[in-house]
């Protein structure tokens, strides 16, 4: 079913709305923040860190502000998705690492090593030159009319614009999350990497045990 909505590139203004998406697409269809397990941080801390992180625009990595797309129908946010293309400008999405350092701080860091390692039993390397999609999110009554397609159709024309020989497209998500798996299936998305862990900590700091990468050729 078709709507009536628009796209456009988020602003600070949207921030709010920003990190509700994050946070929405953090949980995967469950109650756990990765962010707060490993961080040892409440909601309202993880909400903080996101605003500061967000308000500083560093692009090349899902927590900013540039690499969102915002869906709107009638002047209302109702869905949104960050994009970049990993390596772009010399940038890769690691800095994120840097990023987090610099805002939670040394010791922060240092306590959260054991869990981290804990944690990239999951880990997926992102694919340089490929367009990478991350915190998509569409509010729950606007689903099913067609607004993941317009916003996936206008990350693909804009990343064109840039890299004219853009052959593909990524997402990386918890294969238990079957929603989101069933619609990246209906976009055309196929899963070329899988990582599981049979470590039971995983769950306390997870999701999922199971993650995988999904991918369009474009």
């Amino acid at each position: 079913m078709k709507t009536n909505i628009s796209i456009r590139k988020a602003t600070e203004k949207d921030i709010p709305f920003l990190i509700e998406t994050i946070i929405a697409a953090e949980k995967s269809g469950t109650e756990t923040i990765a962010y707060c397990s490993i961080f040892s941080l409440g909601k309202e801390e993880f909400t903080e860190l996101l605003k500061n992180i967000l308000e500083e625009d560093i692009q090349g990595q899902e927590l900013c502000v540039s690499d969102f797309l915002i869906a709107e129908e009638k002047g209302i946010s109702v869905g949104a998705c960050c994009g970049w293309i990993e390596g772009e400008n010399g940038t890769s999405s690691s800095l994120k690492a840097n990023i987090l350092h610099y805002f939670l701080g040394e010791e922060k860091i240092a306590e959260a090593q054991g869990i981290m390692k804990i944690a990239d039993a999951l880990h997926i390397e992102r694919e340089a030159d490929a367009l990478q999609l991350e915190s998509i999110y569409i509010r729950t009554e606007y689903r099913g009319k067609g607004i993941l397609q317009v916003l996936y159709d206008t990350f693909i024309t804009e990343a064109k614009k840039r890299k004219h020989d853009l052959k593909k497209a990524q997402i990386q998500l918890m294969k238990t999350n079957e929603t989101a798996l069933k619609a990246y299936d209906k976009l055309g998305f196929e899963i070329i990497c899988e990582k599981h862990s049979d470590n039971p900590e995983i769950l306390r700091i997870l999701p999922s045990h199971h993650k995988v990468m999904m991918q369009k050729l474009v």
